[in-house]
């Protein structure tokens, strides 16, 4: 797990976050989630009409907190007027997943067994074996599961939204009597259309810091005119910068961030990398440039060369030819003269050298 998924996950544990996270989704369905309202899963208790015996104590049996969601809570509500009992999962997802819907109905499964076997222990006897099945108790309430996988990913969620979408071509009349499971999807654009002060907490801010990451003036505005933006939660901020392609280092006992010196700190940052990036390019096209001039002057050196050495080679050619003919040392000279602009003695050397 990369440090982004790991700041991701701890920053869903928090209950007020979970709660925000379902009312965006939810709200509108009539459902509302206080987070003084929930518990761990752990703290699960038998919720039945006829019998409210409490399961055993919590901290001896095995935590599923790393086999479940990345946030996870239980709340026990009312629905008109009857009870009603949900565990609530929050999956944060960085990257776009084909899985998703498969995963989800894991993790809801995994959930509802726990709290299935922990139901069944209230009830536990000399006449039941101690399994689930046999030791229901009657009446019980079996939470209904309702989970959201929030996407922090650029851009929107592309992936299948339901399980059905990965079984592929089943008839219709055949696929409504087989389990789906839905994907319900909240991205950080769906939360940044909700006032982040009008939120229990800071996850508004969170979305807004990595929705307008490029966008400074919109960023500049929400800190001037919004309360939450000028301070943040440690959670919330670790989120923020392992989504930043610059991260930077804030003291860790520092719980509460003032964001105005986080944005000096990482606008700094961003010059100096600047900087170094700046560097690196110009040592790069320096290189280039230094290969590119060179090449046009090897190869105008090269012609030249040519050149010589090809008129050495005329030269050499006339003065065999004239040996051969009988042609007097005088005349071959003043030869090499007229033909080839030499000085007289260099024309002189040459014939010398090459009758010698």
């Amino acid at each position: 797990m990369g440090a982004k998924d790991k700041a991701l996950r701890r920053y869903l544990s928090d209950y007020k976050v979970i709660a925000d996270i379902f009312n965006i989704a939810f709200g509108m369905d009539g459902l509302t989630v206080d987070p003084k309202a929930l518990k761990d899963l752990d703290s699960v208790q038998v919720m039945a009409t006829q019998t409210k015996e409490d399961t055993k104590d919590a901290k001896n049996q095995p935590s599923y907190r790393e086999r479940i969601h990345d946030g996870v809570a239980t709340l026990e509500t009312e629905f008109g007027g009857s009870p009603a009992s949900l565990v609530l999962g929050v999956e944060g997802q960085t990257k776009v997943s084909q899985a998703m819907p498969l995963r989800i109905m894991q993790y809801e499964d995994q959930s509802l067994t726990f709290i299935a076997e922990r139901m069944a222990e209230g009830v536990k006897s000399k006449d039941t074996p101690g399994d689930w099945f046999t030791g229901w108790p009657e009446g019980a309430i079996l939470p209904s599961p309702l989970s959201v996988t929030l996407y922090t990913g650029k851009g929107d969620w592309t992936g299948p939204r339901s399980l059905r979408e990965l079984q592929g071509n089943i008839p219709e009349a055949l696929s409504r009597r087989m389990t789906d499971v839905p994907l319900n999807v909240l991205t950080l654009k769906d939360i940044c259309q909700y006032d982040p002060d009008s939120l229990l907490s800071d996850i508004g801010v969170v979305a807004a810091y990595i929705v307008y990451e490029k966008d400074s003036d919109k960023l500049k505005e929400l800190i001037e005119t919004k309360e939450k933006f000028r301070h943040l939660s440690r959670k919330g901020f670790d989120v923020i910068n392992t989504h930043r392609k610059l991260a930077i280092t804030i003291p860790e006992d520092e719980e509460e961030i003032d964001m105005h010196y986080a944005e000096q700190v990482w606008a700094n940052k961003a010059k100096e990398e600047g900087i170094l990036i700046g560097e690196e390019r110009g040592i790069r096209l320096g290189e280039e440039r230094g290969i590119r001039l060179g090449e046009e002057r090897g190869i105008r050196l090269g012609e030249e060369r040519g050149k010589a050495e090809e008129r050495q080679k005329n030269i050499r050619n006339v003065i065999d030819m004239c040996n051969s003919l009988g042609v007097p040392r005088e005349a071959i000279i003043n030869q090499l003269v007229k033909c080839f602009n030499l000085s007289c003695d260099e024309a002189v050397v040459l014939v010398d050298k090459k009758l010698s």
